[in-house]
């Protein structure tokens, strides 16, 4: 099947890409936190804002999962009352995943 040197490459490319989705989070948590387009009253709804990854591995699939949403129960009323004009979450996953399919693309090369 694949030697050694192949097995190497690929573990070091979904290396790259596990960190790459880690950092991106940060990053995109970040602007969140600093675009939220609502007026705090207690700021327990922009620092509850987060972005995590996860990884899931199956067999010889790895999955490298960007999640984003609020920590407070009100964060859904956020996202999607008032005709979404507080949304947050969604406009910024708009944003983000054609970057972040791109950059994964540039990892592996293709």
């Amino acid at each position: 099947m694949f030697g050694d040197g192949a097995r190497e490459f690929i573990e070091r490319k979904k290396a790259a890409v596990i960190a790459h989705v880690q950092n991106k989070a940060q990053e995109v948590e970040g602007y969140m936190k600093d675009h939220a387009p609502w007026t705090d009253r207690t700021g327990n709804a922009r620092n509850g804002l987060m972005a995590t990854t996860f990884v899931e591995q199956r067999g010889n699939t790895t999955r490298v999962t960007l999640h984003m949403g609020h920590s407070v129960d009100y964060g859904v009323y956020l996202e999607k009352a008032h005709a979404a004009r507080y949304a947050i979450v969604d406009p910024t996953a708009d944003r983000v995943h054609d970057e972040l399919v791109r950059e994964v693309r540039d990892i592996w090369g293709s």
